[in-house]
């Protein structure tokens, strides 16, 4: 992960893992998992796309962390090209196919939700709604 990639997650209060180095996530309950494959930045400045998904990305992200946690959704931030979550005794990789970046939603008990692509706070809580039946109120703005 570029140095300067993972310090502006630091200042934004985010942890970011590397999901092939870490042990699986647990989910035992409500679970978002916000997920971009590593960059370089090499890659970040020479696609402008890249750099400013990246963003809009770790500002929605921030945006939802601390409402998804007063709500009782656990909220993860993982960077790589794949993931390990554990459902009870059931491990799961997850790879994504179509699209490098997204959220992955599951809780115990229920079919995972994968929405791809970067989308705001304000949709993110609206899936979390709809997908958990929890309300998630955001901050206004």
């Amino acid at each position: 992960m570029p140095l300067r990639f993972a310090a502006a997650l630091l200042l934004l209060g985010l942890s970011a893992t590397a999901a092939d180095e870490e042990a699986p996530i647990e989910v035992r309950g409500p679970t978002v998992v916000a997920f971009f494959p590593p960059t370089t930045d090499k890659q970040l400045e020479s696609d402008p796309g890249t750099n400013e998904a990246l963003a809009d990305f770790q500002l929605y992200a921030s945006q939802v962390a601390g409402p998804f946690a007063k709500s009782g959704i656990d909220f993860h931030v993982v960077v790589a090209r794949s993931f390990q979550l554990r459902v009870g005794k059931k491990l799961i990789r997850f790879r994504p196919r179509r699209v490098s970046i997204g959220y992955y939603f599951i809780a115990p008990g229920k079919k995972p939700r994968i929405q791809e692509g970067v989308d705001t706070s304000i949709d993110l809580a609206g899936i979390a709604r709809d997908y958990f039946g929890i309300a998630v109120p955001l901050p206004a703005r």
